[in-house]
């Protein structure tokens, strides 16, 4: 077998192994972002309104609400540092 039949071979199994959960259920998959996301939003909202007397804040798009959806304070706080350095 040549080198790239293996790494399809292995990419495959990374997607079975950890995308397998939802290959039976979408819906759970969609229930788990929209929790997320809902999370997410709220923080921060949340977030926005604590510092808005500073003239801090973290923009709202779905990126954002995302990666504070699945990564949680951490996630705020590596956004805050972004929009800080960058």
């Amino acid at each position: 077998m040549s080198l790239e039949v293996l790494l399809v071979y292995f990419a495959l199994l990374l997607l079975v192994a950890f995308g397998g959960r939802y290959l039976f259920s979408p819906f759970q998959f969609v229930l788990e972002l929209l929790l997320k996301g809902g999370g997410g939003f709220l923080l921060l909202i949340i977030f926005n309104l604590l510092t808005s007397f500073t003239g801090y804040y973290l923009p709202l798009n779905l990126y954002t609400v995302l990666y504070c959806g699945f990564l949680g304070l951490p996630g705020l706080i590596s956004l805050c540092f972004l929009q800080t350095w960058l």
